[in-house]
């Protein structure tokens, strides 16, 4: 008797060949794919609103800065012989906006090649970790989560009796 060998049938109702994406996949990709669009959207709405904020007080405290340039300009203050210099690194905590903090910190780390011995203060995290990378010593103070609100006097008056009062620096 010739007998053949029993065979397992195959069925194909839900095998996925080549990586070959079911329906189901992909109806739930596309879903996916849409619920990110909906964040994104409500993202840049919300940074929209942000950065109108932003330049509404930038605009306000612009005739405040031309008064003091002015002021300064009049003056003719000339920096004293056996003056010591500050480095003051101004970024923000977080955010998106890389470039900003690279071009801060290359623009520090240059101020700090021509002068090795300046002491810096920096406002801001993001600016203080690219700078502790080639500078840790030269860091006197770090101060940061100050532009989640409009800075107050308070805040900056703090931040100044702190720089001034190190004899160090001053």
């Amino acid at each position: 008797m010739l007998a053949r060998p029993a065979v397992a049938a195959r069925t194909a109702v839900f095998v996925q060949t080549r990586n070959m994406a079911t329906l189901k996949e992909i109806q739930t990709r596309l879903k996916s794919i849409t619920n990110i669009s909906k964040i994104t959207a409500s993202m840049k709405m919300i940074a929209s609103t942000k950065t109108t904020r932003a330049q509404r007080a930038m605009k306000v405290a612009r005739a405040y800065g031309k008064v003091s340039n002015d002021f300064v300009k009049q003056a003719e203050v000339e920096k004293a012989a056996e003056a010591k210099e500050l480095l003051i690194t101004v970024s923000s905590d977080k955010g998106l906006c890389g470039g900003i903090h690279s071009s801060l910190a290359r623009q520090s780390r240059k101020y700090l090649a021509q002068n090795p011995d300046a002491p810096v203060v920096v406002l801001g995290d993001k600016a203080k970790v690219q700078l502790q990378r080639a500078y840790p010593n030269n860091i006197k103070y770090s101060f940061s989560q100050l532009g989640s609100t409009i800075p107050t006097f308070d805040e900056t008056s703090a931040i100044t009796s702190t720089v001034l009062n190190d004899k160090e620096i001053v």
